[in-house]
């Protein structure tokens, strides 16, 4: 079937039609992609935003309970109830000097 010079008219003039179209299926896939972008871009700036409440920790340390008996108390107090103070362990000695902190430099 030969192309007739009415049908080479037609296809010449609806060119530009046929062009625009195929543009704008392309810049749709574009435009489409960058609506997407925006949006995701959008939901992260307010997850950062947003005010959350604090999780409640699923593992980890339990409350601090307060131990009752014999074992509370500082060391005098443990002397005054049990005579005297088991040295079983590493307490530190504590030596406090009455001179210390009475006096100021003032020259600098």
């Amino acid at each position: 079937m030969p192309i007739r010079p009415i049908d080479l008219q037609t296809l010449l003039m609806q060119l530009g039609q046929v062009g625009r179209e195929q543009s704008a299926a392309k810049e749709g896939a574009a435009l489409q992609a960058s609506i997407q972008g925006a949006a995701l871009q959008r939901r992260q700036v307010e997850s950062k935003e947003a005010v959350r409440a604090p999780e409640e920790p699923k593992e980890g340390a339990g409350p601090v309970a307060e131990r009752q008996g014999a074992g509370s108390g500082s060391p005098e107090r443990r002397r005054d109830e049990g005579g005297e103070a088991s040295d079983s362990g590493a307490e530190d000695e504590v030596i406090r000097d009455p001179q210390l902190g009475n006096k100021i430099d003032l020259s600098g």
